[in-house]
């Protein structure tokens, strides 16, 4: 049976424009926007054996989102949502074997689970946004499938044309420093502009400390802030930190 991966959405409250930005989980995990509250939502649900709240249950306990961080808590969700066959948690279970993050480390398990998460990202790269994202870091790490950073690239670009801001920031941090693809600052330039201006906080605080060192840019110390405080208004605390440069 297929998992959907993206279950339910975040709202969160804006200072920027004074209007509601709606993120979904996903968007919320990777930027580590989740509060102490949604965990206990993520909780509640996690403990009726809700898939998705399982899975990000595991991402929170694995960051130290909203939560104190225990990478084995974040692996015994994985491994609950994993078997009920949710893509990511597959995914996740592959890495934390991969690189012993609350279990021993298993090259044999990991490369099990990262294969069952590919065949099922195949499927969804069409519908799901994080499909070819989470594909793109497989081929580029080698995780289930020969390493392939062409088709890394790609699979970025597959994100992107399908609406994912996290795939055009992973993309031009590549860009910026010529990691699986050429070093294209301009290009990375452009990739966090387009997702700051669909506001993406990590592109926003990425694009900030471009105007901030000049790279790819002129040096435009304002309009960096201007883009920290962007990013902060959203609740980045890394941005928050940034303010005091």
């Amino acid at each position: 049976m297929r998992r959907v991966v993206l279950s339910f959405i975040f709202a969160v409250a804006l200072a920027l424009e004074g209007k509601a930005q709606v993120y979904t989980v996903e968007d919320s995990l990777n930027w580590g926007l989740v509060s102490a509250q949604q965990v206990e939502q993520l909780s509640t649900q996690a403990a009726l054996g809700h898939s998705f709240s399982l899975y990000a249950l595991g991402r929170c306990f694995l960051s130290g989102l909203g939560v104190e961080k225990n990478r084995y808590k974040a692996a015994e969700c994985f491994a609950k949502a994993a078997e009920k066959d949710h893509t990511q948690a597959l995914y996740y279970m592959g890495f934390c074997y991969r690189f012993g993050y609350g279990m021993a480390k298993d090259d044999i398990r990991a490369n099990s689970f990262f294969n069952k998460a590919v065949k099922w990202l195949e499927k969804e790269m069409d519908k799901d946004p994080y499909a070819p994202y989470y594909l793109a870091l497989c081929y580029n790490n080698g995780f289930g499938v020969e390493k392939d950073v062409n088709r890394g690239v790609e699979m970025y670009n597959k994100a992107i044309a399908i609406g994912n801001t996290q795939a055009m920031v992973a993309l031009a941090n590549d860009y910026l420093v010529g990691s699986n693809v050429a070093m294209d600052q301009t290009k990375a330039v452009q990739l966090f502009n387009e997702a700051a201006d669909k506001n993406n906080p990590m592109a926003q605080l990425s694009l900030g400390y471009c105007y901030f060192d000049g790279t790819g840019v002129p040096v435009d110390k304002e309009k960096a802030k201007s883009l920290f405080q962007k990013a902060a208004d959203q609740g980045l605390e890394a941005a928050k930190k940034a303010l005091d440069l």
